[in-house]
């Protein structure tokens, strides 16, 4: 999980005068007529192939939660603040069996919109983990209340949001490309919503564990090699090896587009990148300043 701006999803003004007169005419509607009202305009809104252009367009076809990509597969258009029903969990992730109230009036808020693969935004269950966010919003303390609008939402949420720049940097990868809390989470709460956000998007899929251990062992292969070739280039020597400083110049190029914004599992390289400064001092420099 990178962060995402928000303000760079851009359907279009058609699109978006279509969604403010959709959600005026809901927020008239009673409560019984709602559900319908959302379903008939779906391909109005979520559906419509502007709204998807315009998510595919900020960090290219991959799921903001796990960072899959999503070519050969259908992308889904997740609310991240779910439309419909809300299912309560308990601390050990178990459905309590109640349910509140979905955030309805949010239905066709271009905000509340996050491109996701479906085993992040589907119920999903493997041999040895279950995930996928389906109706949970699990949140402490009161939830948000219609009509509050966009801005005006205060809401303690376990979800962590790629669009939110303070939640993206609570997320970390283990060099084997577990999930786990960051060296930022410095409370149990942050750590805590670490847990129930791994759970919720099901980043520890075992496929999807495999093939992120997979890029995360290529990265540091190409890591030594622009390794070698810096020694090799002894730019600090009186006679350096141009030779040597255009191939390191060459696999530099390639670790930064390997953990560039459109690639995929961008946020585990980096932090396979920033564990390996203390091997390759010249990382900090070549890698992450401009």
């Amino acid at each position: 999980m990178i962060f995402i701006n928000p303000d760079s999803v851009r359907p279009g003004y058609s699109w978006e005068h279509r969604a403010r007169g959709l959600t005026q005419a809901l927020i008239g509607k009673p409560a019984e007529e709602r559900a319908a009202f959302i379903d008939a305009h779906r391909d109005d809104t979520w559906a419509h192939p502007d709204l998807l252009k315009a998510l595919r367009r900020i960090v290219g076809n991959k799921c903001w939660y796990s960072e899959v990509r999503l070519e050969g597969a259908d992308p889904n258009v997740d609310h991240f603040r779910p439309k419909g029903r809300v299912r309560d969990v308990d601390d050990a992730l178990q459905h309590t069996g109640q349910v509140s109230p979905g955030y309805w009036w949010l239905a066709f808020e271009p905000r509340n919109f996050r491109l996701a693969a479906i085993h992040a935004n589907q119920r999903r269950v493997d041999e040895h983990t279950s995930g996928g966010k389906w109706d949970y919003f699990p949140v402490r303390g009161r939830r948000a209340q219609p009509p509050a609008d966009w801005g005006s939402i205060v809401e303690d949420h376990f979800a962590l949001d790629p669009c939110s720049t303070s939640d993206a940097r609570l997320l970390w990868f283990d060099p084997d490309g577990t999930p786990c809390p960051s060296p930022s989470c410095d409370t149990p709460a942050d750590q805590e919503r670490v847990r129930v956000t791994i759970w919720l998007y099901h980043l520890d899929k075992s496929e999807i564990h495999r093939e992120r251990a997979k890029q995360l062992d290529n990265l540091r292969k190409d890591l030594r090699k622009a390794d070698i070739e810096y020694k090799f280039w002894a730019p600090k020597s009186e006679n350096p090896d141009l030779r040597a400083k255009n191939t390191f110049d060459t696999k530099v190029a390639e670790i930064r587009h390997e953990i560039a914004d459109q690639a995929e599992f961008a946020r585990a390289k980096r932090c396979a990148v920033r564990l390996a400064m203390s091997e390759y001092p010249w990382v900090e420099e070549f890698i992450f300043m401009p």
